[in-house]
């Protein structure tokens, strides 16, 4: 992402883009994280959410994923804002990578304000803190227009307080933007969802309805956040002598003031473990969201002084990120924390996003093996619920708003086609949603809606020691070749130019066991041999040679293991 943007639309897409709306699922729409849905009119453009997805266990040095901003910076000049729903890091997290780039007035909720100036104090991002410009945009702080888009927000529940629907209103008729929500009658930081809102907007008349399918396929309603009150005060009080662990989304600012509220009743004090943690603890209290004391509080730190059962640790890696507190505590590498035999270690959020259950598995089994209890929702009930709302919720939703068109978001492909068949029960006749995947563009013109192509995206892989450069897929793919097949180096001695083919060496790594394959590594050198004696000495050749030697080395390989090492082949002058 380091190359010049220049726009590619051509004046006769212009001419007929000057009526059409089009909503761009640009990312987001398969594999439930990195969210980012852009909104086109003409000349204006807003964007929905810039969220990071998290790496598949295949992705080997990647820390996260950002979604592909390459048509964005392509039409900079015709983004009017971006506007986050919520303090999630699949729908904000991916924003300081968007503004090493592009300069964009961000609409959000003092929460999530909160939340992006203290990413950005982190180093790598201090650089864009002065730069990037807030507005709020909240339930109560009236539209926002921008461009030809006039942008209004209305009260929804979700695992996060301060978490808003949209009602963007443009030329085409109003669409609702609702990416993750639940119904929730007795939230514990929150008002209940605003369905009054709600269902004025489908009395008036909604064009199109983006909607939350994560949780399609749970039938029934979703359960209250509030249901979890009693259960961490059970757990405090059948467990009054143990060291206590409690890991959680470092968002879930609802979660932790449970936590907190049970650990004050049961006089143990809260150590917070985890950068993200602390920094999300530091925004709710500064909004009063979290009305403790600093009495309540012991510095990671200092905690070693104090009798273990006398705290609760809230510690960030409830996704089972090895190098997050609680991985670092689980292999016994926490220099701070010292976890004690019969420890008890809860886990109050299911492994979700997709994918990262075989993390969160080795995790617990660390912590199993090092002689701590592990609690976690399948095991004890009402330990987490969930902020994604249920079939009944979704249903609920659809009825109320009763919009023209629908576009599933936020979940996979299956869940799409859940929520399509759910709003088949509904009477809505398939041609009337639109499945997107990534890229996917919807277009309405004079009340109709179509598919109209796709944008092309390609993965943005970031390693955050590094969090200004990208890691291009390439690296990716050799990566993964290593850690299947291993490496096989080919060093050919090099003398005034001239190869000495008879003095080929070679080396190899994680392909096979040197020792017990001898023969192997004595054709190979024959084989090598062989191939540059074939080869022209002209020495302005060798790099075409050097890829043809590899390929053939490959192939060879191949036929005789069926592996394929990554092949690296070096001249050296000696």
């Amino acid at each position: 992402m380091d190359q010049q943007y220049v726009n590619t639309i051509t004046q006769e897409e212009k001419e007929r883009a000057k009526n059409t709306l089009k909503v761009i699922t640009l990312s987001g729409t398969e594999s439930v994280t990195k969210n980012l849905t852009v909104f086109e009119y003409g000349e204006d453009i807003i964007l929905v959410d810039c969220g990071v997805g998290f790496p598949d266990s295949d992705l080997y040095g990647v820390d996260v994923v950002i979604p592909d901003f390459t048509y964005i910076l392509e039409n900079s000049h015709r983004v009017r804002g971006l506007f986050i729903t919520h303090g999630h890091e699949d729908h904000f997290g991916a924003v300081p990578y968007l503004l090493e780039h592009l300069d964009v007035q961000i609409f959000t909720s003092k929460l999530v304000q909160g939340f992006l100036r203290e990413r950005l104090s982190d180093k790598g991002f201090k650089h864009l803190s002065e730069k990037a410009r807030y507005s709020l945009i909240s339930p109560e702080s009236g539209s926002v227009q921008a461009g030809v888009f006039r942008v209004s927000a209305f009260g929804v529940n979700h695992s996060v307080p301060d978490s808003m629907g949209l009602a963007i209103e443009t030329p085409e008729g109003t669409v609702l933007h609702m990416p993750d929500y639940k119904i929730d009658w007795t939230p514990v930081l929150d008002k209940p969802i605003d369905l009054n809102a709600i269902a004025e907007f489908g009395k008036k008349g909604v064009l199109c309805l983006l909607s939350d399918c994560l949780n399609v396929l749970t039938e029934g309603y979703s359960k209250s956040e509030s249901v979890l009150s009693s259960t961490f005060t059970d757990l405090f009080e059948s467990n009054p002598g143990r060291q206590m662990f409690i890991t959680t989304i470092s968002s879930n600012i609802s979660r932790m003031d449970q936590i907190m509220n049970a650990a004050l009743k049961h006089g143990r004090k809260v150590v917070l473990s985890g950068r993200s943690i602390e920094q999300s603890v530091k925004v709710g209290r500064s909004l009063g969201l979290l009305k403790f004391s600093d009495d309540l509080f012991v510095q990671e730190k200092e905690a070693a002084r104090y009798p273990q059962n006398e705290l609760v640790y809230i510690i960030a890696g409830c996704y089972g990120q090895p190098e997050s507190s609680l991985g670092r505590l689980s292999k016994g590498e926490h220099k701070d924390i010292t976890l004690n035999k019969n420890a008890l270690v809860i886990f109050s959020a299911d492994p979700n996003p997709p994918g990262v259950d075989i993390a969160v598995e080795r995790v617990m089994s660390a912590f199993t093996l090092a002689g701590a209890e592990v609690v976690y929702s399948k095991i004890q009930e009402n330990l987490h619920v969930s902020g994604h709302g249920t079939k009944g919720d979704l249903m609920t939703i659809a009825s109320v708003v009763k919009p023209k068109y629908f576009i599933p978001i936020g979940g996979t492909i299956t869940r799409m086609r859940a929520y399509t068949n759910m709003l088949g029960e509904l009477g809505v006749q398939n041609n009337r949603v639109f499945e997107c995947l990534e890229g996917d563009i919807v277009e309405f013109s004079s009340g109709k809606a179509k598919k109209s192509g796709r944008i092309q995206t390609v993965p943005v892989y970031i390693d955050t020691a590094d969090p200004g450069s990208t890691i291009n897929p390439v690296v990716i793919k050799d990566r993964d070749q290593l850690s299947t097949d291993g490496v096989f180096v080919v060093i050919i001695p090099s003398r005034d130019g001239v190869l000495m083919k008879d003095k080929v060496e070679v080396i190899t790594r994680g392909f096979i066991y040197v020792k017990a394959s001898q023969e192997l590594m004595d054709k190979s050198r024959k084989f090598v041999t062989k191939t540059l004696e074939k080869m022209s000495e002209k020495p302005s050749e060798w790099p075409a040679k050097k890829k043809k030697i590899e390929n053939e080395i490959q192939e060879f390989l191949f036929k005789e293991t069926r592996s394929s090492p990554l092949v690296i082949v070096h001249a050296l002058n000696v």
